[in-house]
């Protein structure tokens, strides 16, 4: 997607996220051509969940506040984990912890 397509989403009020980051195709180059209201950090950092993925976590978490970027971390599933994305400032979390995913309506 174009940096102008972006641009134009957001505009309309529509917001955008960067989904898996941290993997994949994700790429910090896309936070500085794009404009991304939030990205969601891949839950791969929660499944090996060692002083490694605490301090790229907490760089993250750090880097986006920076840019003035939300974040959003998914495979939460202990309360160690809760805890310690909430001391480095996680906005949101996604998880097993507080709820397996329940049906709509």
């Amino acid at each position: 997607m174009l940096p102008a397509a972006i641009h134009n989403f957001r505009q309309a009020g529509y917001e955008v996220w960067m989904d898996d980051f941290g993997s994949g195709y994700s790429s910090l180059n896309y936070l500085k051509n794009f404009e991304f209201d939030e990205i969601k950090l891949d839950m791969i950092f929660m499944k090996d969940f060692d002083e490694a993925s605490k301090k790229i976590l907490t760089a993250c978490v750090k880097m986006a506040k920076d840019l003035g970027i939300h974040t959003f971390a998914e495979g939460v599933e202990t309360k160690q984990k809760l805890d310690f994305l909430q001391s480095i400032g996680c906005e949101r979390i996604q998880s097993f912890y507080y709820s397996k995913p329940l049906p709509t309506g």
